[in-house]
């Protein structure tokens, strides 16, 4: 089990969906998501917190890394 949680901390879920959104929008998935948030009517996209809270889905480390 605690190989898996290891796996897990090298592996984060979050940093996963924002390196795709970066390929997907040709390093430019900040400025699309805070495009898109404008017209919708938000102030912010939320994309750190959404980053953060799918990264500790798969990683409940502290930030030195150590579990």
């Amino acid at each position: 089990m605690k190989r898996l949680k290891k796996i897990g901390c090298t592996i984060k879920l979050g940093t996963m969906v924002h390196a795709i959104t970066e390929l997907i929008t040709f390093g430019n998935a900040y400025e699309v998501a805070y495009w898109i948030a404008k017209k919708l009517g938000y102030d912010d996209c939320g994309c750190v917190k959404r980053e953060e809270w799918l990264n500790n889905l798969t990683c409940r480390c502290d930030e030195s890394g150590r579990l």
